[in-house]
């Protein structure tokens, strides 16, 4: 029989345990993409009979009428005040342009085919101007009393993707059900509420990573995210170099120049702080002792547009996107939801979470990727 002073380590029967009565969740639990660009963007877009669950929807997109084309002649010289000229395309042009190659200024008088009528030296300096140098119209000036003539058009087209189905399976036996837990009231409701976390997560993703596709009885539809849709104002840098705010705000203008109104910018951790070391040598402050640093949330480009910076943890780590918010969000075709499926056990709950959305991304020339800058530089 042992003497002298009891201490914890002689213990021989079992402790009671010291446990927290909660459950600390060590995977982050954002959806940057989601809170920035909305779930349900259906009116935004004017979606009628749906968009449904099944598979298809579309939106409708159109052009004003192109200003540039290019000649097709060759050696066209400074001599003529009245001469023909070819143009690629000469059904973008009508009776009454006002067309600008180079420095010279030419007004149409006839069109037949793609061959324009023109007088030369309308205003400007006149020239002899090479095969495929840019012809620009610029303006329209029709003789009075003339009968009307032929003017061109454009055709809506249509933007396309699919819904996708996002699910997990939860079965918790009837002995589990029954355990009490640390941190864990009810298990069956501790399994739906994560559930409804990790599926929203991988919708997040979606919007960086989601390839567009038909699906069919033995594939599984799926919705493109931005990379997608968006392939005119891309930026992929070569050999890796740091990012510059020129090469943000060289994008932006390329949206702005397309017509887009940029608003803004989804990142990973590193643009973010690159985004801020720009900005470093331009922040008022209120003096204090007691803390340093900037934190950058809005940028004011130079063309006077707000851009909202939105970091994201998801976000590929070398890319960020510039967008426009009028042109771009999730759909919610079926809300996220928990439903109880018919028991094949002994089983205390057995059901799934299921929800089914989509994505739109129109006007894709209101878009810009960057990508490839060094996310270590």
């Amino acid at each position: 029989m042992p003497a002298g002073q009891l201490i914890s380590y002689s213990a021989t029967l079992p402790l009671k345990r010291v446990v927290t009565d909660r459950i600390i969740l060590k995977d982050p639990m954002e959806i940057v993409a989601i809170n920035a660009l909305g779930l349900d963007n259906e009116s935004k877009f004017s979606f009628v009979n749906g968009p449904a669950a099944g598979g298809t929807y579309e939106w409708l997109e159109d052009t004003l009428q192109d200003r540039t084309d290019a000649l097709n002649t060759a050696g066209l010289t400074s001599d003529s005040t009245s001469t023909g000229i070819t143009v690629d395309t000469g059904t973008l042009f009508q009776v009454g342009d006002i067309i600008k190659v180079d420095n010279e200024y030419m007004w149409v008088s006839s069109i037949s085919s793609n061959v324009l009528t023109v007088t030369r030296n309308y205003g400007g300096t006149q020239a002899t101007h090479s095969d495929d140098a840019v012809v620009t119209l610029v303006s329209r000036a029709r003789i009075e009393g003339t009968s009307s003539s032929d003017s061109n058009f454009t055709q809506p087209t249509s933007g396309t993707n699919y819904s996708q189905i996002f699910h997990k399976e939860i079965d918790v036996s009837r002995s589990n059900a029954l355990l009490q837990r640390y941190g864990i009231p009810n298990v069956v409701e501790r399994e739906i509420d994560k559930s409804m976390d990790e599926l929203s997560k991988l919708l997040n993703l979606t919007a960086y990573h989601g390839q567009r596709k038909v699906g069919s009885s033995s594939t599984p539809r799926g919705m493109g995210g931005l990379d997608t849709f968006i392939s005119t104002n891309i930026n992929a840098l070569s050999s890796t170099p740091a990012l510059t705010r020129k090469h943000i705000e060289d994008e932006i203008q390329d949206c702005w120049d397309a017509g887009g109104n940029p608003r803004l910018i989804l990142c990973g951790a590193w643009a973010k702080r690159k985004i801020a070391s720009f900005f470093e040598g331009y922040v008022q402050t209120e003096r204090s002792e007691s803390m340093g640093g900037i934190e950058i949330d809005r940028i004011m480009s130079p063309l006077g547009l707000t851009v909202a910076v939105a970091v994201d943890r998801y976000c590929p780590t070398d890319k960020l996107y510039i967008l426009d918010p009028d042109y771009v969000g999730f759909l919610t075709i079926d809300p996220f939801f928990e439903e109880s499926l018919g028991k094949v056990g002994d089983t205390a709950y057995f059901g799934q979470v299921v929800g089914e959305y989509g994505f739109v991304v129109a006007y894709e020339t209101a878009h810009s990727i960057v990508s490839g800058f060094s996310t270590s530089a």
